[in-house]
Parts: C-alpha cells; sequence; structure tokens
C-alpha cells in the first residue's frame, strides 16, 4: 500500500468518527432535558457512574468530532500530494479546495470582523461583554481592530505556511 493510499484511509476513518460522533453528540445534548431527570433520581454508586458517563459523552463528543474533522481534512490533503495507486483529479480537486476553505476560513473572519468593525464604527467583544464605538471610544475601538488584523495575519501566516510547498513545490524550495 502506497503513501497516499495510507493517508485516504486514515482521512476516510477520521471522516466516519466525525459523520458518527456529531449526531451522537447532537442526540445527547437535545435529549439532556430527558435524560437529567433519569439519572437524577438514582443514588450512590449508580448515580456517579451515570453522571461520569454523561459528562464524558457530554465532553468527548464534540470533541471527537471536532478533531475527526480537522484530521480528515489534514489526512485528505497529505493523500494527494503522496503517490496512490489509483488516481483521482476530481475528488483531489475537491479535497484541495476544502481543504483550503478550512485553513484559510480563519484568516477570512478575522478580516470580515475587521471590516464589519470599520464600516459599522462598533467592535463587539463576547467575553468580557464590551462595544466600543469609534466616536465615543477610537482608542479602544482601533485596538480592537488591531486586534481582528493581528489575528487575521496569524491564521494567514500559519494557513500560507501549510499551504505554501504544496501549491508553490518549486518557490517553497528555493527557501
Amino acid at each position: 500500500m502506497l503513501a497516499g493510499d495510507r493517508s485516504r484511509r486514515r482521512a476516510l476513518f477520521c471522516l466516519l468518527l466525525c459523520l458518527v460522533a456529531l449526531p451522537a453528540s447532537w442526540l445527547i445534548f437535545s435529549e439532556l432535558d430527558r435524560l437529567w431527570p433519569e439519572i437524577a433520581t438514582l443514588e450512590g454508586p449508580t448515580f456517579m457512574a451515570a453522571t461520569t458517563l454523561l459528562g464524558a459523552a457530554m465532553a468527548l463528543g464534540p470533541l471527537a468530532a471536532a478533531i475527526g474533522f480537522l484530521l480528515a481534512v489534514w489526512f485528505g490533503v497529505d493523500s494527494v500530494y503522496q503517490p496512490r495507486r489509483h488516481p483521482s483529479p476530481a475528488l483531489d480537486r475537491f479535497i484541495v479546495g476544502a481543504g483550503l476553505f478550512v485553513w484559510f476560513a480563519p484568516a477570512a473572519t478575522a478580516a470580515a470582523m475587521a471590516i464589519q468593525a470599520v464600516l459599522r464604527g462598533r467592535i463587539h467583544f463576547v467575553r468580557p461583554p464590551r462595544d466600543y464605538l469609534l466616536a465615543t471610544d477610537p482608542i479602544a475601538f482601533w485596538q480592537g481592530v488591531g486586534f481582528w488584523l493581528i489575528m487575521g495575519a496569524l491564521f494567514a501566516f500559519l494557513a500560507w505556511r501549510y499551504w505554501r510547498p504544496r501549491l508553490l513545490p518549486n518557490a517553497a524550495s528555493e527557501d
């Protein structure tokens, strides 16, 4: 088995993990109002075991879905640039496009937040809840815009460092 085939199988396994963990997590969270009264009536070791299992499922389910998705993208992109027994150009293009979207989406989101703040004259932060207006607090407003621009530049730099040797192999080898 070639390296690309191995990476493609790993990507498929991770995608299946994501596709199983995501609906399972959604089911647990959506049925929580029905599950908890059942668990709350238990006592002693059965209560402790049930709450531990519920808490573990609530913590690990979404984590498994997110990690499975990211590893599926990682191994999928990796498989495109390694030798495989059966080439699949259409699937390769889809995998590279999805990978580019996933890798550059945080940078695009941060840039969109900064642009939106400048256009509205207001920037909002969730934790702690703060709104900075350009008209009343310009220093804090521009610091907030700068924060989003710095984060966007960091995310774009990290994505570019990952994609550059794959998209421009000759330019990356000159460094």
